[in-house]
């Protein structure tokens, strides 16, 4: 059976932590289906980081306790050098393309991020077009720019 718990970021939006006795399935900021539950005490800390998170180093621990059975060995390449990307630092498709192992896979990059089901954990909000363009964002571009704002990023 899968749960979820509400926590309010430090940009000012609720996101929803989906999680069972095994793994975290999403970080949404949708409503999702399950039973509403505090948060299982040996995932307190993501709730944590999502509280203060623009403040805190990226989580890369959380690895471990995310359910990524649902993507490629290219998506966990991409989100996993995304992960080392430090707060407050925007990057290109591109460029995470190149990071990933794949310089000319920009595009599959934007796919994967409007895939990525752990917003803030795995922050594709940092993801940029070329030209330093604001992108897309799975959950609004209201939400990416708040996300950048919080992380010192005034200018979109």
């Amino acid at each position: 059976m899968k749960f979820y718990d509400s926590v309010k970021t430090a940009s000012g939006y609720t996101l929803y932590i989906v999680f069972d006795d095994e793994k975290v399935y999403e970080i949404t900021s949708q409503i999702p289906d399950g039973t509403p539950s505090a948060v299982a005490e040996k995932y307190k800390y993501i709730k944590d980081y999502l509280s203060g998170h623009c403040c805190q180093p990226m989580l890369i621990e959380a690895f471990d306790d995310l359910d990524m059975s649902w993507a490629t060995p290219f998506m966990r390449k991409v989100y996993k050098a995304l992960s080392l990307i430090p707060c407050g630092t925007t990057v290109s498709y591109g460029y995470l393309a190149e990071l990933a192992g794949r310089p000319k896979a920009a595009r599959a990059v934007g796919s994967a991020m409007a895939k990525n089901r752990f917003l803030i954990v795995i922050p594709c909000h940092r993801v940029l077009a070329s030209g330093h363009r604001i992108g897309g964002f799975s959950s609004g571009l209201d939400m990416k720019r708040a996300l950048l704002r919080c992380e010192g990023h005034n200018e979109f």
